[in-house]
């Protein structure tokens, strides 16, 4: 019986499967991984821009603000996502 799955076999493992030859296909296609740190990046600068927000009492309609100012923040620190107080 073709295309029948045995009653013990985890439905996901052919999930993984699926996904595990996927992955392999774009790394062998040329194409490059997601680059993580952008990422890590990103979560700062949201982290930073909350603490403004916060400390500035939690004004509506400032988040773009909040978000180029936590940037600054963060560049002038070297990036390192860390306050020189903490």
């Amino acid at each position: 019986m073709v295309g029948r799955k045995r009653s013990n076999e985890d439905p996901a493992d052919g999930s993984r499967k699926t996904i595990q030859r996927e992955l392999e296909r774009r790394n062998h296609s040329g194409s490059r991984p997601p680059d993580r740190s952008t990422d890590v990046k990103e979560e700062r600068i949201r982290r930073r821009a909350y603490e403004i927000w916060e400390r500035e009492g939690r004004p509506d309609e400032e988040h773009d603000r909040h978000w180029h100012q936590a940037e600054k923040e963060l560049e002038g620190e070297g990036g390192d996502g860390e306050s020189a107080d903490r």
